[in-house]
């Protein structure tokens, strides 16, 4: 008969005086091999480096890295247009909201200007539109037009097409444009403040598809300080604020048609029974109280 003996069960090696517990002296030796592990200690020396950036960044105010790396592959700046913007008491005027002259007012206190540099090479059937409509005499471009969606933090839109004397972008006789039927034209992100873009998907007004005339006249500015990937794949980045970002951000911190609970609330339930109308509600939220008009605009030499 083979007899048989249970292994003996490990024990502990006997702790001495003085030494911590071993819940503890496996905890300082898990610490202790990470820290010796190669390259920890250059990863968060990198780390703290990039913290420091980040803060001093925040501090002054300045792009994070991540806006300045991405300009190292920024299209060329083929051409320069400033917008001149004025800010008007209300966004209309009733005693002028019949005839030629429009609901804006004739005054608008100046705010700033916008220079713009054009990736010509990047999308030139886009660029070449942006220019014609810049150049434009009032009425028939963008001269005499208001930003009419702001959204903090994100974006400020413009040059919806309609009707002159609302401030307007009147219906441009433009062909359809094949760039905004190709992908590679939604390939540039929005990553830094002050990118420009045609806004395709975050147009305002009708026929968002297929580059009609009417898909051809929005444009958004970026704001910062933070990228927009939403926007990122639906419009088509076309160029950069080089001077007056602090007009755009003016633009940006105008006050907007703020919703009640009640239609808030009545929204989120119009939306989870699929009504498309609560959309388009909540477009009106971003509406500004005031016009913020684009005075003059043309091309710098």
């Amino acid at each position: 008969m083979r007899a048989s003996f249970a292994a003996p069960t490990p024990r502990a090696p006997p702790r001495l005086r003085g030494d911590p517990p071993s819940r503890s002296r496996g905890r300082a030796f898990r610490v202790t091999a990470s820290r010796s592990s190669p390259g920890a200690g250059a990863t968060r020396r990198e780390t703290a480096a990039s913290g420091a950036v980040l803060l001093a960044g925040a501090i002054l105010g300045e792009p994070l890295p991540a806006f300045a790396s991405a300009a190292d592959d920024e299209p060329r700046v083929t051409h320069r247009v400033f917008l001149d913007v004025g800010v008007c008491p209300t966004i209309v005027r009733a005693d002028r909201a019949l005839g030629a002259g429009g609901a804006l007012c004739a005054d608008a206190e100046p705010l700033g200007r916008v220079e713009i540099g054009l990736f010509g090479d990047l999308v030139p059937n886009v660029v070449a539109h942006f220019l014609t409509l810049a150049t434009a005499p009032p009425g028939e471009g963008y001269a005499g037009t208001v930003f009419h969606r702001v959204r903090p933090g994100q974006y400020v839109l413009a040059g919806q097409a309609g009707s002159s004397r609302l401030g307007q972008v009147p219906n441009p006789r433009f062909p359809p444009n094949p760039e905004l039927l190709a992908a590679a034209s939604f390939a540039t992100r929005h990553l830094r403040p002050g990118t420009v873009s045609l806004a395709v998907g975050a147009a305002a007004g009708e026929d968002v598809g297929g580059g009609g005339a009417r898909t051809q006249t929005e444009f958004l500015i970026t704001t910062g300080p933070a990228p927009v990937p939403s926007l990122d794949g639906a419009n088509v980045v076309f160029g950069r604020v080089l001077r007056g970002l602090e007009t755009v951000n003016a633009v940006a911190r105008t006050p907007t048609f703020k919703p009640s609970g009640n239609s808030v609330a009545w929204n989120q339930v119009a939306e989870w029974v699929g009504d498309e109308r609560a959309g388009k509600a909540r477009e009106s939220w971003s509406k500004p109280t005031k016009a913020i008009v684009i005075t003059n605009a043309g091309v710098l030499e």
